[in-house]
């Protein structure tokens, strides 16, 4: 007798897992769908291209060095 009760806990144990693993799942496919959607509305609302010193501060520049190249004293500093 006891092991069907043994098999009953396992399967009940077994379902809470499955439950719950298809919640997590669940759960992250809506936070991407929440993202993308995030994504798609910062873009329409960031479309223009502004520029003021404000905005070109804070614009992230990328350059096709392959090493960077520092100043003299931020070199010191760092040795």
């Amino acid at each position: 007798m006891s092991k069907k009760n043994d098999e009953k806990k396992n399967e009940k144990k077994d379902g809470k897992v499955d439950d719950l693993l298809d919640l997590v799942k669940n759960f992250f496919k809506l936070q991407n769908q929440y993202n993308h959607f995030r994504i798609e509305e910062y873009k329409e609302w960031n479309d223009t291209v502004c520029e003021c010193p404000i905005c070109v501060d804070y614009t992230v520049q990328t350059c096709d060095d392959e090493e960077p190249k520092y100043c003299k004293g931020f070199k010191e500093e760092w040795e």
